[in-house]
């Protein structure tokens, strides 16, 4: 079980009303993970949601060439593992613990299970998931188009016209 003053920490938790951070909680486990631990590899299913408390998480994807990049770096207050409480999902990354973390888990079953139960937990929690995927896609938005208008190939069709 994990308190509400915890939860509250989480970024897309803080807003919502103590009787549904309760139910949360209720179904939540706090654990500490040492530097270098792998929460979930990419491609493997995501079945848990994983709200960091202290800590640094590194979200890595293998290239062809098998070369890892570093797609983000997650600090404290924000989640990773998010599209668990849609289903079993394959990841398409990997989640690294950086350095030594605190991080809240969530069984995503667990989860579906108390939306199905509790339908006003569900449908508040599902609504700040929209607004991390919304967020997120913002951002993986700007990410490409500050690649495309960075990109020499891209320049020099440009400087052609």
């Amino acid at each position: 079980m994990v308190e509400n003053q915890l939860l509250k920490k989480i970024g897309f938790l803080k807003d919502l009303p103590n009787e549904i951070l309760k139910k949360v909680g209720a179904i939540a486990l706090l654990e500490t993970f040492e530097k270098e631990s792998i929460l979930f590899k990419q491609n493997q299913e995501k079945t848990h949601l994983y709200m960091l408390v202290s800590g640094k998480i590194f979200l890595d994807c293998g290239l062809a060439s098998g070369k890892s990049l570093t797609l983000d770096e997650v600090s404290a207050g924000r989640t990773v593992g998010v599209s668990s409480l849609l289903g079993v999902y394959p990841s398409a990354f990997t989640a690294i613990c950086a350095e030594p973390s605190t991080i809240i888990t969530v069984s995503g079953q667990d989860m579906r299970q108390l939306f199905l139960e509790d339908f006003e937990t569900g449908h508040a929690v599902m609504l700040k998931v929209v607004e991390i995927f919304r967020s997120r896609m913002r951002m993986h938005t700007r990410q490409f188009l500050h690649s495309m208008l960075n990109h020499h190939e891209i320049i020099k069709l440009e400087s052609n016209n």
